[in-house]
């Protein structure tokens, strides 16, 4: 130690696991009685992973090793030793005492902890200036706008208790301390007392740099750089105060300084990270959006519609004082969770085929003109059949001929004419049901003896269906978005905060009594996020007015058919009620405007 501290070295001790913390208490005491030189430690154990998870990490741990890796390999490892050494920030731990570590850790976690960037930016100004005493401090983010550096943040503090976060739009130029820091990665500690005016530093710049009234006799600008070496933003501090005595920022301030700005820096770079992941995350799920809707036009805007209604739902849930409810507190993580869950819920329709999807007759385009080619060859035959009679019989039966061929056309496009009926997706009323059997029945003999129905089995099938435009089957396929809803969510690593995100999804058409699909959940089974999505897809559903098959609902009467759903027990009572009363509906409003752009 005093041959370091003689030669201005720094100091690497490399230390066996059950020795490295009496040691480091030995070091810590010296330091607090005399100047030491900058040391680090590298710990050398046979279990890295127990070590490093373990409740007392020595501060400034350069490295962990095992004791093969030392014996075996010990000209590799001096060279890396060496350059963490130049490289690394953790020899400036060796300056600070104790009880300033652990305010530096203490504010690293609160740090980490918030989410909220404005609020991070504020934060770090603050602790740093409480952190070295000083009468104000500036932060000033960096951001890359066409090609050039700009100062995009400005948080201020001028000693009154009161922080600023304004929006600038200043270059990054060496006219300014902060710029010159920026642009060179170095750590300026200024003095501006009469006597020690050191003009060839940059002088500061009453338009970037920290304003405040008082006159400035000290000013310590430092860069937060990123793991890329890249600085993120410039943190300054003001006139250091002691004992009422406004004085310079020494070695040790900066000392200490360095090791804050290391741990802000990192907790931006997060705070930008989980940024930057949260808008990659939301333009996937518009993307996906975009994705379903191309498919089946018809449902353009429903799923924002649906997530909308949903978070109003849950916001509104979360303020009720009284009933069933009253306990429940949905937190924004959860509510942003079920808004990525409404936007999500219908993602599996892009496993249903496309023809099914976009059904909007009871008969593909390709069947309805397969049964007119018929048609016509049933009219060709009845004329040929005409003709021949007339040939047979002679002139004199023609007239009687002909009436009953025209009869036998009539009754082909009466045929027709019902068919284009019944493939509306109305309600196909019992008479109609008769009819169709009477067409299915009609039969065109051909020469080598077969012959042909005017309708097949499947299109029979299809026209039958009493309501709506889908078969049993393809009813079925429909349903199974669901499944491939969940098949899809299911393979995405979602983080912590949207864990549940994929079950919400899953139980958007379970039903309180078990009538639902796909698993036929009941009450205490479905998530109250499903619940909530539910009445807001049942009620979008029946409101649009994009879906060509069907007319709009008006609310009142879409409000009715909810209410028959509770009266029969499928949708909760209790969010209905909320639903109705707060007018959460009007909500989809606002999601029909995103589909207009």
């Amino acid at each position: 130690v005093q041959k370091a501290q003689q030669e201005a070295q720094s100091l690497v001790f490399i230390v066996n696991e059950t020795e490295c913390y009496r040691l480091f208490k030995l070091m810590e005491a010296r330091a607090a009685r005399e100047k030491c030189p900058p040391y680090s430690w590298v710990v050398v154990t046979e279990n890295m992973d127990a070590f490093l998870q373990g409740p007392h990490i020595p501060g400034g741990l350069l490295d962990v090793v095992s004791k093969h890796q030392l014996v075996s390999d010990f000209p590799n490892l001096f060279t890396k030793f060496k350059a963490l050494m130049r490289d690394s920030r953790f020899p400036e731990l060796s300056r600070i005492g104790s009880q300033t570590l652990k305010k530096l850790n203490e504010i690293l976690l609160k740090l980490t902890a918030e989410r909220d960037p404005k609020n991070l930016l504020v934060g770090t100004l603050s602790e740093a200036v409480q952190l070295l005493n000083a009468q104000g401090g500036t932060l000033l983010v960096v951001n890359e706008e066409e090609g050039e550096l700009v100062f995009k943040y400005q948080v201020q503090d001028n000693g009154e208790n009161k922080i600023v976060l304004n929006e600038t739009s200043h270059l990054v130029q060496e006219n300014s301390v902060c710029g010159y820091v920026v642009l060179t990665g170095k750590t300026m500690n200024l003095s501006f007392a009469e006597n020690n005016r050191n003009f060839s530093q940059p002088m500061v710049n009453r338009q970037i740099d920290h304003q405040q009234e008082s006159p400035m006799v000290s000013l310590i600008s430092i860069p937060l750089k990123d793991s890329r070496g890249d600085c993120r933003a410039v943190l300054q501090l003001c006139n250091k105060l002691s004992e009422g005595k406004v004085i310079s920022f020494d070695e040790d301030d900066e000392s200490i300084l360095r090791s804050f700005a290391t741990q802000a820096a990192i907790c931006l770079e997060s705070s930008d990270i989980y940024i930057e992941v949260q808008k990659l995350f939301e333009g996937f799920v518009r993307a996906s959006i975009t994705a379903i809707e191309s498919r089946d036009p018809s449902t353009g805007g429903h799923s924002e519609r649906v997530a909308s209604m949903s978070v109003a739902l849950a916001r509104a849930t979360t303020e009720v004082s009284t009933g069933l409810y009253r306990s429940v507190k949905f937190k924004e993580q959860e509510i942003k969770e079920l808004e990525y869950a409404a936007l999500l819920h219908d993602f599996g329709k892009i496993g249903i085929r496309e023809e099914v999807l976009v059904k909007s007759k009871k008969l593909y385009g390709y069947q309805l003109s397969a049964i007119q080619e018929r048609l016509k060859t049933f009219k060709a035959a009845a004329k040929i059949q005409f003709l021949e009679k007339v040939i047979k019989e002679g002139a004199s039966k023609r007239q009687k001929l002909e009436k009953e061929y025209n009869q036998q056309v009539e009754q082909l496009d009466r045929c027709w004419n019902l068919i284009l009926s019944a493939n509306e997706p109305n309600i196909l009323h019992k008479e109609n049901e008769k009819l169709l059997d009477q067409i299915r029945d009609e039969k065109l003999p051909l020469p080598d003896g077969s012959a042909i129905t005017l309708l097949n089995d499947e299109e029979y099938l299809a026209l039958s269906v009493t309501q709506g435009s889908l078969t049993e089957l393809e009813r079925l396929e429909i349903e199974s978005h669901v499944r491939h809803t969940y098949q899809f969510l299911k393979m995405i690593p979602w983080t912590r905060d949207f864990r549940g995100l994929t079950e919400i999804a899953y139980c958007h058409h379970e039903k309180l009594d078990g009538s639902g699909y796909p698993r036929g959940l009941t009450n205490h089974e479905i998530p109250l996020q499903s619940k909530i999505m539910t009445i807001a897809d049942i009620f979008d559903a029946l409101t649009a007015a994009d879906r060509w098959y069907k007319e709009a609902v008006p609310v009142e009467k879409a409000l009715e058919i909810l209410a028959q759903e509770v009266k029969e027990g499928k949708i909760d009572p209790v969010l209905f009620e909320i639903f109705k009363e707060r007018r959460i509906y009007t909500a989809s409003v606002i999601s029909s405007l995103g589909k207009v752009a």
